[in-house]
């Protein structure tokens, strides 16, 4: 789901799709990625300036006062990061810095030009994508994700920047997600009839009092792995 990746070199033969399984493929470009065809042509662009992962509850990523660039697309919320903190923002040093620790044999084909932080999250993975306002001076506006993976149940954590309603990119992310999976899966009728109505996702009116978090929860997740990346909708 996130981890330092090599960058390929340019003019490289990539297959794309097979590639980016589990980790996006970096572009030669700083802070770019390479994208697929099921990404579509409606790509969102932001930026983060902190992003923390969890993993069984412990803390395995977390750096912050850097220059992320996000890729909302039709199939997933990408990141990249040229500059990142190649020690001190790596909870518990290499050992834990590719949380997705397997890689294609296409991707280990590559010749590598450089490292890249990247990251992301497709849509047939996501348990919950949920968000946290700003209430103040020094409040946060984050965007967050569950997901669970191999080691575990995963958390990842984005931080927005404070003119940016992440109520709002919660929303998208819930409304992309929900016509991905209809157009393509075989789903159960609750499952179905939940992400039919999660296609109009809006931000909630209100949080109730004392809540930092607010959540869109999905029914029937998939499990982050190589076999649920590759789910398409019919017309891709």
């Amino acid at each position: 789901m996130i981890g330092v990746v090599e960058i390929p070199e340019s003019g490289a033969e990539i297959d794309v799709f097979e590639s980016a399984l589990l980790l996006p493929v970096p572009a030669s470009e700083k802070n770019m990625i390479l994208m697929e065809d099921r990404d579509g042509t409606n790509v969102q662009r932001l930026t983060a300036s902190a992003v923390v992962c969890q993993v069984g509850g412990r803390t395995v990523i977390k750096d912050r006062k850097i220059k992320i660039d996000l890729f909302l697309t039709d199939a997933r919320l990408a990141l990249a990061c040229s500059k990142y903190d190649k020690g001190g923002g790596w909870v518990g040093g290499a050992g834990v810095m590719i949380v997705a620790n397997s890689v294609s044999k296409a991707r280990a084909a590559m010749r590598s030009r450089g490292k890249m932080l990247v990251g992301q999250v497709r849509y047939p993975w996501i348990q919950k994508v949920g968000f946290s306002s700003k209430t103040g001076w020094a409040s946060e506006e984050k965007l967050i994700f569950h997901e669970t993976t191999k080691g575990g149940a995963t958390a990842l954590t984005l931080t927005l920047p404070k003119n940016i309603d992440s109520s709002l990119i919660a929303a998208e992310v819930a409304r992309r997600l929900a016509r991905y999976r209809l157009g393509s899966e075989q789903l159960g009728a609750s499952t179905r009839e939940q992400l039919e109505q999660l296609s109009e996702a809006q931000p909630p009116d209100a949080i109730a009092s004392g809540d930092k978090e607010s959540y869109f929860t999905i029914l029937d997740p998939r499990f982050v792995d190589e076999d649920s990346a590759r789910i398409v909708p019919a017309k891709v």
